[in-house]
């Protein structure tokens, strides 16, 4: 019996070593990358890191074979100490110096572009006030030049929620829309499991100043629910009570794309999303549905809102094109599990699949196998590239 203990002990402690030892030896694939993302408030980088999880993970190096470093090799706001920053980003290149980082690329990711507002910010000097105003963020020109020369080149474009929204500028949104054949309804939402604003710190003090302004009466909201809000400052609230069958936006996968993408049908997403439509250069791959009653649809009918719109959105033919109208990549991940290979086998450990607004759980049931497959496409788009030499 202790004889038998003690392999399985030793088996226990070597498991870990070999499944690093298997990763640390996988070959190195030689990938370039531009990652951009204005919303990292903090040293988590929770907005991109999931990203570069994968990234370690699948051995994606620099071309001169150094890993990435997910604190390092982004664009947009880098926070430092004692209110110290430092903005990184495309203005640096002229438009012909553009043409030749697309031609240096294999992808350009853009994780967000919402940016730094004086009120999120824990550095600025207004940190906590109720003025709102925007420090640095937002597609600029530069990023969008950047875009269509990749579509040009026929490169891979991933980018995902606040891409179009605010505080984008009209001219640049509507030209990106343009360029990549997506069109934002101006609309955002996201599930709150109270909407009780002492309970939930976290909802937006914005929230119940314009369901005051646009309805003209007290914001009394207890229950959980969905509260959607446009660009014009429209605001809707779904009540779980009064206006839905299911509490959660449900993410809901074509089968086409539960096959080629290894992902389940259905999976509960409570973050934030937007809502768009896509004229027939895209294909849908997944969906988001509202489970509203009649009161609820009601409801949504006043604001020509609908109940199911695209999630996942593809072009895959003269370039690449994924967009995601959610917050994809914002999962509350940790580096290090990335070092280890088959450590997906062990996911249920990382999340409690009873806590549907775990990010670690929406990472390890969608993210992970989703974002899997798409990198593994890329490296061997870029396996069958024929180098020709004079």
């Amino acid at each position: 019996m202790w004889k038998l203990l003690r392999i399985l002990i030793l088996l226990f402690l070597l498991i870990p070593v070999i499944s690093w030892i298997s990763w640390k030896f996988k070959d190195k694939v030689q990938m370039n990358l531009l990652v951009v993302d204005k919303a990292s408030v903090n040293s988590n980088y929770s907005e991109h890191l999931s990203f570069f999880w994968l990234v370690n993970q699948k051995r994606w190096v620099k071309s001169n074979g150094e890993e990435y470093n997910f604190a390092e090799d982004f664009y947009g706001f880098h926070p430092g100490d004692d209110g110290r920053y430092m903005i990184k980003d495309l203005r640096i290149f002229e438009k012909q110096g553009l043409s030749a980082l697309a031609d240096s690329l294999d992808l350009v990711f853009f994780a967000d572009t919402y940016g730094i507002y004086n009120s999120n910010w824990k550095d600025h000097p207004d940190y906590g006030k109720d003025t709102i105003s925007l420090f640095y963020g937002g597609l600029q020109t530069a990023e969008f030049n950047l875009i269509r020369e990749m579509k040009r080149k026929g490169k891979t474009i991933i980018a995902e929620f606040n891409f179009f929204a605010s505080p984008t500028s009209e001219l640049v949104r509507k030209q990106t829309e343009q360029l990549l054949g997506v069109k934002w309804s101006g609309w955002v939402g996201k599930y709150y499991s109270t909407l009780d604003t002492v309970l939930d710190p976290e909802i937006p003090r914005w929230v119940p100043d314009l369901y005051k302004k646009n309805y003209r009466k007290e914001y009394d909201f207890k229950n959980a629910g969905i509260v959607l809000v446009d660009n014009n400052e429209r605001i809707v609230i779904l009540d779980s009570k009064r206006h839905l069958n299911g509490h959660f936006p449900v993410l809901k996968s074509e089968l086409s794309t539960q096959i080629q993408y290894n992902v389940p049908e259905s999976v509960y997403y409570p973050f934030w999303f937007d809502i768009n439509s896509t004229d027939s250069r895209n294909h849908v791959l997944a969906w988001f549905n509202l489970d509203v009653n009649e009161e609820g649809k009601a409801l949504l009918d006043q604001f020509n809102l609908p109940k199911k719109f695209p999630a996942i959105l593809e072009h895959d033919q003269d370039y690449r094109f994924i967009y995601f109208a959610c917050d994809f990549s914002d999962n509350e991940m940790g580096i290090y599990s990335s070092y280890f290979n088959g450590v997906n086998k062990l996911s249920r450990v990382f999340y409690n699949a009873n806590q549907f607004k775990d990010r670690e759980m929406f990472f390890w049931k969608y993210y992970r196998p989703f974002m899997s497959t798409v990198m593994d496409s890329i490296s061997a788009r870029k396996d069958q590239e024929v180098v020709f030499v004079d």
